[in-house]
């Protein structure tokens, strides 16, 4: 029942799942006319895996082309396969209740499936080195033959070659080998370490490359000092009750009899380490050097705490033919808590590159050709894949590569009523403040993981909600050498909501010479203590300009802080550092509430 849950989780309706960034990424990454460009380009130059996936993806492509479901496929079995070899390994060494309550967690979780559907090394590596532990009872309770020499090496490079961290996994477990086989099968050991050292030897190029290369591209924070706690959390589903649940096995179990399952401490201190050890590694590193610690790091060694958790639930307190119904609860109450809580599927089957073509053909249909369509995309090949499905050969497409100026040069020469915006992939949120600019009155939007769709009108904004609201000016709007900072302007109380995730102000500004240094800045403030909180300003690299005209961009993301947004007091003001000449026009603020979805995957909502 368990890997028919977790076949189901993971298959079920794979082809509307589409590509993400990351996919997108490797899948164009495939079109090398060698095997030679393959690693050069495909992989030393452009990627901080290893070639391992990059190199299967380079001819199951060739097999079964860019279709969503083939691609994903071999990902998702192996995913499903990994959730017996976490049964094998957790009754290896404890037993069935344990093997069953560990198997479902993984089954039906949502960090374990959602890593499954993605065609990146996580599944895969997940997969190898879960096998590779697997084989490690038979190392420690008998004598291993050649066979089990040649099944150990292979897999422990094929886990080398899949994932930095799932490499880092492999290592630790032939580390712990190392130190804890009898004597009886170091020797067959050592030849096996041989063996994954001599497969992996052309590898190491490419590892030593990327190992000097340091981080992920330089977009991820050093983490917090709670992110052990939030990668815990996000492991039960970010459920109080799931977590409640697990939990109270445990009082169930002490309430039956006063004492935990604690047999086999040394493989309970070893499966601990397994986990906690390249958390701690990547924890120094991402703090001492460059980040590299996320949630994804740790889908290699996580298997391993699951079975630590459930290992301590002693089977005497439970009779065997209760096992199935203790089992069913919980997996059933895993699996809903995913699907309803979590909103796994939904979100997994309406993400921001398909979503937002469907919404721009609906858009297309409904004004013709009174709209215009622009999107902003990492690349905007992303973008395109799945416009064109959808026969939209005329967006305008931005990239990470553009700048406010391209946007609003762009939007400038527009005539048409209407334009539909749409980012993925993250955009500064200035470029949807300049878009809503020229095209104030919202009409409709809607948020997918890591997407946004905006539709609007030209014109005024509709009331009651004057969305962007007009800031009142004073007569005095003309800055010089004499007036370095302005006018504080504070957003009226009634537009900053419990749910507002975005405040963006913009600036009109009229003037002779070229403005270089100017700054729009925005201050957030303890409303309690009116201590500074945050500081920032739109700069030159915020602005649209002309030689005589020019528009000052600045927005605050209040996800970057903990509280709601009333608990603070904002005002944000010119500061005109270098004493430039120049007169306001007018200034409006933007609000746009919070989009659950934009981070629904990967944090509460």
């Amino acid at each position: 029942m368990i890997l028919l849950v977790a076949a189901i989780s993971r298959l079920w309706q794979l082809e509307r799942v589409p590509f993400m960034h990351d996919e997108f990424s490797a899948l164009f990454r495939t079109r090398f006319d060698s095997f030679g460009e393959l690693i050069r380009i495909g992989v030393v130059e452009n990627d901080s895996h290893p070639a391992g996936v990059q190199v299967f993806l380079y001819y199951w492509v060739r097999l079964v082309g860019f279709n969503e479901f083939w691609i994903k496929l071999p990902f998702a079995l192996m995913s499903v396969g990994s959730v017996y070899l976490v049964y094998r390994i957790s009754y290896q060494w404890f037993n069935e209740l344990t093997a069953l309550l560990s198997a479902a967690f993984i089954a039906a979780t949502q960090y374990a499936i959602f890593y499954s559907q993605l065609a990146r090394p996580y599944a895969a590596g997940q997969f190898f080195v879960l096998l590779l532990a697997a084989q490690c009872y038979l190392w420690f309770h008998s004598k291993v033959n050649r066979k089990s020499v040649f099944f150990f090496g292979i897999t422990a490079v094929l886990a080398a070659l899949m994932h930095a961290f799932s490499l880092a996994q492999a290592g630790l477990i032939v580390l712990t080998m190392l130190l804890c086989a009898p004597a009886q099968n170091r020797k067959a050991l050592w030849l096996a370490i041989l063996l994954a050292f001599i497969i992996y030897l052309p590898h190491i190029p490419v590892f030593w490359h990327q190992l000097k290369a340091g981080g992920i591209g330089g977009w991820l924070g050093k983490p917090d000092s709670d992110f052990l706690f939030k990668f815990l959390y996000y492991g039960f589903n970010y459920s109080w009750y799931l977590l409640a649940i697990a939990c109270s096995l445990f009082c169930i179990s002490l309430l039956i009899s006063p004492k935990l399952n604690v047999r086999r401490p040394a493989v309970r201190w070893i499966l601990l380490s397994w986990f906690l050890v390249p958390l701690l590694v990547a924890w120094l590193y991402s703090v001492h050097r460059t980040p590299i610690l996320q949630f994804s790091t740790l889908y290699f060694s996580f298997p391993f705490l699951v079975i630590f958790f459930f290992s301590f639930i002693n089977t005497e307190n439970y009779k065997p033919n209760q096992y199935g119904l203790l089992v069913t609860l919980f997996l059933m109450a895993a699996l809903g808590s995913t699907i309803f809580e979590r909103q796994h599927f939904k979100m997994m089957q309406h993400q921001g590159f398909d979503q937002m073509a469907l919404e721009m053909s609906d858009a297309r249909k409904k004004f013709s050709d009174q709209l215009a369509l622009a999107s902003y995309n990492a690349t905007p090949e992303m973008g395109a894949f799945y416009q064109q499905k959808q026969e939209l050969y005329d967006v305008k497409h931005f990239s990470k590569h553009q700048t406010i100026q391209d946007l609003g040069d762009w939007l400038q020469n527009q005539d048409t009523e209407f334009m539909g915006f749409g980012w993925t992939d993250y955009a500064p949120a200035e470029w949807e403040l300049i878009s809503a600019v020229y095209y104030p009155r919202m009409l409709d939007e809607n948020a997918w993981f890591n997407a946004y769709w905006r539709l609007a009108a030209r014109g005024q904004p509709d009331e009651p909600s004057k969305n962007p609201a007009e800031i009142p000016l004073s007569q005095n709007r003309f800055f010089n050498s004499q007036r370095i900072y302005g006018d504080a302007w504070l957003p009226d109380t009634s537009l900053i909501l419990n749910k507002t995730q975005i405040l963006g102000v913009a600036a009109f500004v009229r003037h002779e010479d070229t403005l270089r240094d100017l700054k729009l800045v925005i201050e957030l403030r303890d409303r309690r203590t009116d201590s500074l909180l945050h500081w920032q300003a739109g700069t030159i690299q915020n602005a649209w300009r002309t030689d005589t005209a020019s528009i000052w961009l600045s927005a605050l993301r209040f996800s970057m802080f903990a509280k709601d947004a009333k608990q603070y007091d904002i005002r944000s003001y010119l500061w005109n550092k270098s004493g430039e000449k120049f007169e306001i026009q007018k200034a409006n603020f933007y609000v746009r509430n919070e989009q659950p979805y934009i981070l629904g995957l990967m944090e509460p909502f």
